[in-house]
């Protein structure tokens, strides 16, 4: 570690106790995606569940099985009779999600599935019993070495802040102009996309909540895999990225106009990163060392069932 971060580091700890440190040299640079592979949020996994289970959500009109596991925050489309679903509209979308992956399979290279989850063992911490969230995401190389990332919306139960994220205008987020190679391969899984059209699910149902969200894939086409990655979670609405020119905190936890006054006047590129699981959300707020690392404040918010 630098010998600055450790020197700020020890002040951080004095301030707070929920304090966490990312030495580059050792874990490389810090991004949502190698801060999420760090955190066990991140595990490989395989196209085809990939694909059945974004299916598994439309069938199931909740972002979980509940049934199976036994929630009732919501009921299943067949216990609440949904006339918005049935086997035809099942199978219409059934063959738009096949093309998706025959477009993947057939013209990419390094196909590659992660499921995104929280690790069992920090269930133990929480507050609240939640049920078993998660979500897949595909990426794959093109023959050009770019990099497209797909990925389903993900609520967020527990934001209803200012910083909320809208809903995205397009369905796959470009970094730059689409190289001429890749054109209309992009146009096709845009179009793909297209068809297959943003479908209500369930959140919280009961106690009054009456909550829903429209599910549907979103993309992103980057020069690199971690920045396709990136932008297809903001896109999707798991992954809030803001820079932070002047940090604020509040409460009483911490001496927070210090811890304020410490962020703002010794850290650089002050950046906080939200990450969404549902009703569980992870908050990293920190800023970059003279060394090069990076040290902040992280916090978990739960939504609170309460029928």
């Amino acid at each position: 570690m630098h010998s600055e971060t450790q020197q700020l580091l020890g002040t951080l700890q004095i301030l707070c106790s929920n304090w966490f440190v990312w030495e580059t040299t050792n874990q490389g640079e810090f991004n949502i995606w190698n801060l999420m592979i760090s955190e066990g949020f991140v595990n490989l996994t395989d196209i085809e569940l990939t694909f059945k289970h974004w299916q598994k959500i439309e069938e199931w009109g909740t972002p979980t099985n509940q049934e199976a596991l036994d929630y009732e925050y919501a009921p299943l489309r067949s216990e609440r009779k949904d006339k918005t679903w049935n086997e035809s509209i099942a199978s219409e979308r059934q063959g738009y999600y096949q093309k998706i992956q025959q477009l993947l399979t057939n013209n990419f290279n390094n196909l590659q599935a992660y499921n995104l989850s929280i690790p069992k063992a920090k269930y133990q911490d929480f507050a609240w019993e939640h049920p078993d969230f998660s979500v897949s995401i595909v990426v794959a190389e093109t023959s050009n070495n770019h990099w497209l990332c797909l990925a389903p919306i993900v609520p967020d139960q527990v934001s209803d802040d200012v910083y909320a994220p809208h809903q995205p205008t397009t369905q796959i987020v470009c970094e730059e102009s689409i190289n001429a190679v890749n054109e209309s391969l992009i146009a096709e899984f845009k179009s793909c996309l297209d068809d297959l059209t943003p479908i209500t699910i369930y959140g919280y149902h009961y106690g009054g909540y009456n909550c829903t969200y429209q599910h549907h894939l979103v993309g992103a086409y980057a020069k690199t895999k971690t920045t396709a990655i990136e932008l297809a979670l903001q896109a999707a609405t798991m992954v809030i990225i803001l820079e932070k020119p002047n940090v604020h905190y509040a409460g009483d936890a911490y001496d927070s106009l210090k811890l304020s006054e410490f962020m703002n006047q010794c850290l650089r590129h002050r950046t906080l990163y939200n990450i969404s699981f549902w009703d569980v959300r992870y908050t990293y707020q920190g800023g970059q060392t003279p060394g090069g690392d990076w040290i902040g404040v992280h916090s978990r918010s739960e939504f609170e069932y309460n029928p």
